[in-house]
């Protein structure tokens, strides 16, 4: 058994070749219904699966004559039972429970902030994806080839900015403020929460008043200078501010 059906309540179990067979002999199912291979994860359509196949033989029946398959006409419709609006409330607030889980490392500490540098912190980049993705549109009426190569460079620009956001992390647990970058290899700096002797946040120039974008320099009791630095991250006062409840013992969440 290595095929499951694609939107087929009747079916919702793994199949095997003879059963989709049978099924498409019987008019339960179309040549044209989606089914996945279940071993290789590929989609195939039902006429794929059977093509060239024999029909069964009548020693070895397949499993779809089994009572363990119910088969829904469309005459029957009728019969199948509705979620009541109190049952849909509650799988809501079930799927928002879990989206709301708290998250951990690997080492079993409750992650309280979890960030990249934020995407305005590229202005520069951007902004030359940007005049690439016009001059693409300018140049596409008079040469496409050189429209083609704008199009692909702002594309490229765009990969760099999210590769280079997405290797560096800021993470904030009860237990340690850490600081991890590097794409093939991935190094990291932490402070632990208790040593924290001071936290410093600069918002200047152009990133801190037109963009609001800050950085927070965490330094530790057994060292002079910055250990751990959150470089252009939003609401950087609020880290900070959490880093203090941290500190004093304090749940975040509960404030």
């Amino acid at each position: 058994m290595r095929y499951l059906l694609h939107n087929h309540p009747a079916f919702p179990g793994l199949l095997s070749k003879e059963d989709l067979y049978t099924l498409v002999e019987r008019g339960s199912l179309a040549r044209g219904d989606l089914c996945t291979d279940v071993q290789t994860g590929r989609d195939h359509t039902v006429g794929e699966v059977i093509s060239g196949m024999r029909p069964p033989r009548a020693s070895s029946p397949p499993r779809v004559d089994r009572p363990a398959y119910q088969e829904f006409r469309a005459d029957d419709l009728h019969d199948v039972q509705e979620p009541t609006p109190e049952e849909e409330i509650e799988e809501l607030e079930e799927e928002d429970e879990a989206e709301d889980e708290p998250l951990f490392t690997e080492s079993g500490e409750r992650i309280y902030y979890f960030s990249h540098p934020a995407w305005m912190s590229y202005w520069k980049s951007l902004f030359l994806m940007l005049l690439f993705f016009v001059a693409a549109g300018l140049l596409f009426s008079m040469d496409e080839a050189y429209a083609l190569v704008c199009g692909l460079s702002g594309i490229a620009t765009f990969i760099c900015i999210t590769i280079a956001r997405s290797s560096h992390d800021y993470i904030v647990t009860d237990e340690r403020v850490e600081y991890v970058w590097g794409i093939m290899g991935r190094s990291s700096k932490e402070v632990r929460i208790c040593d924290i002797r001071s936290l410093d946040v600069w918002e200047k120039g152009f990133k801190g008043i037109v963009l609001r974008l800050g950085s927070l320099d965490v330094s530790s009791a057994g060292n002079a200078g910055v250990e751990v630095s959150f470089r252009d991250i939003r609401q950087a006062h609020k880290v900070k501010e959490l880093i203090r409840q941290l500190q004093r013992g304090a749940d975040p969440e509960e404030g």
